[in-house]
């Protein structure tokens, strides 16, 4: 099952290495992130749109205000309290950055 609820996770962009915290829900069988980043990055925004769920995986694609019009894709696998994933960023020749340390921290 998709992991419904509040997740942290590690990934390392660009010489940075990040931890944040995702919030995921359904609802109708429609699925949504909502992600909080660090807190040096509070002012960038994120959406995300396209999400749906296959198998244990949920797959999305989402836009950051620091990259405006660039597309990335989000998957994100889960293992009961654990998750892992990747981002892919096509606009960077399709660079995989894998998301680490995924765990669950509330519901």
């Amino acid at each position: 099952m998709v992991g419904i609820g509040r997740w942290s996770a590690k990934i390392n962009v660009l010489f940075m290495k990040l931890e944040g915290v995702v919030e995921i829900r359904e609802h109708d069988g429609q699925y949504s992130f909502d992600f909080t980043p660090p807190e040096r990055f509070k002012d960038v925004k994120f959406r995300y749109f396209d999400v749906y769920a296959e198998g244990d995986t949920l797959h999305g694609k989402g836009e950051a205000s620091a990259f405006p019009g660039k597309i990335f894709e989000v998957e994100a696998t889960f293992h009961g309290d654990t998750m892992t994933g990747k981002i892919v960023l096509p606009f960077m020749g399709n660079k995989e950055i894998p998301i680490q340390d995924g765990h669950r921290i509330g519901d």
